[in-house]
């Protein structure tokens, strides 16, 4: 006869399993409380320490621009840097505290990427704070109830040496209401900006754009050529025409490169390969002959189109050509000219390179040229303007 299980056997063993089960849930879901605890801990420490380096960079940048203004100033400078710093809201409390905010002024050396703290004609200033006693919610159970975050930031005055590319559509489109009479009005206010700054910059201009199979340079001028970067892959997607090289001979740029005789619109072809020009740009600021290492490469984009070259995929090659200058360093700003420019693509090339895009919409010469103008004052601006080196 075949030996039986009781009932109560049973019970028994259903009893245990449950029990078990019961006590791994317990231990998986204080596990999983465990975690949760820790992410929002961890997302509050990390979100003090960007909120503390965001108030630090805002003052470095706000002291170094005083010093811009008057080099000699620095009580200026420093009480910028505090006054900054404390518009910043960081952590549960809303103010830094001014005791734990640390001022320096001092000479940044763009060579070595030293600071060396001086008082005597300072270039650079650099700014340390922290945010203390900060709460943590979870932790307290392991005995921890608040955080703190220090962070330091490093502004210069005293921009590298700029090499920059005018990169200027000159499609067929510009000859319509008073786009290119604009550009021509406006272009050399630029070059006047940036010329009496005196800061060992050098400008050059590049075309928007030619199809190299098409396209042959006036060879009477010792300038305009189509530029070999190599990069595109077809004659369809164009390539830049390289009007002048990098140069401080500021006074031949707006004489003769920037003159009404040179900037004709259709100069090249009725397309927008705005890719290719930006590629060729930022490969020339890079590799060109005329390159310097130690200055910061810069692109001014004007357009007034949309780009539609090469076919069937214009906005994608300029968006890759824009990473491609990105890569190298290159910063790009934008100014859309006229009510045709497609500006989101010029927002997203500003975007994708840390640049800043500028609109200049409008029609007729007399309002597009103050647009224009004021546009590339902008950009100028922007471009010399205090930056963050630490």
């Amino acid at each position: 006869m075949m030996p039986t299980i009781s009932s109560r056997s049973k019970r028994s063993r259903s009893s245990n399993r449950g029990g078990t089960a019961m006590v791994l849930m317990l231990v998986l879901l204080v596990l999983v409380i465990g975690m949760v605890a820790f992410a929002v801990d961890a997302g509050l420490m990390v979100l003090l320490r960007a909120e503390i380096q965001n108030a630090v960079d805002a003052g470095a940048l706000a002291a170094a621009l005083e010093l811009q203004q008057d080099d000699q100033d620095v009580q200026a400078a420093e009480d910028a840097a505090r006054r900054f710093v404390r518009l910043n809201r960081v952590g549960m409390t809303k103010l830094v505290a001014e005791d734990v905010i640390d001022v320096e002024t001092g000479v940044f050396d763009n060579d070595t990427c030293t600071f060396t703290a001086t008082g005597a004609l300072p270039n650079a200033v650099r700014v340390f704070a922290r945010q203390d006693d900060q709460p943590l919610f979870f932790a307290k159970i392991f005995g921890q109830r608040t955080f703190g975050a220090p962070a330091e930031a490093v502004a210069s005055a005293d921009p590298a040496p700029l090499d920059v590319m005018m990169v200027l559509d000159l499609s067929g489109s510009m000859a319509d209401a008073g786009r290119i009479e604009a550009l021509q009005n406006a272009a050399p206010v630029f070059v006047d900006v940036i010329k009496q700054l005196d800061d060992d910059d050098r400008i050059g201009v590049m075309g928007l754009s030619a199809n190299p199979d098409k396209y042959d340079p006036h060879i009477q001028k010792d300038y305009e050529k189509l530029y070999d970067s190599g990069l595109h892959r077809t004659a369809d997607h164009n390539v830049g025409v390289l009007e002048a090289v990098l140069d401080d001979n500021f006074s031949k740029l707006t004489n003769q490169v920037l003159s009404s005789k040179n900037l004709e619109a259709g100069k090249y072809t009725n397309y927008t390969g705005t890719g290719a020009a930006i590629g060729d740009a930022a490969h020339y600021l890079t590799y060109g002959a005329e390159a310097r290492e130690g200055a910061a490469k810069v692109i001014v984009l004007l357009s007034d189109g949309a780009a539609n070259r090469p076919s069937g995929n214009g906005p994608g090659y300029a968006r890759t050509m824009a990473a491609y200058a990105a890569d190298l360093d290159v910063t790009i700003y934008t100014i859309s000219l006229g009510n045709d420019a497609d500006l989101d693509l010029m927002q997203q090339i500003a975007d994708i390179t840390n640049g800043t895009h500028f609109d200049a919409t409008g029609s007729g010469e007399e309002a597009l040229t103050e647009r224009l103008t004021e546009a590339f004052r902008g950009a100028a601006a922007s471009i010399k303007r205090a930056r963050l080196v630490k």
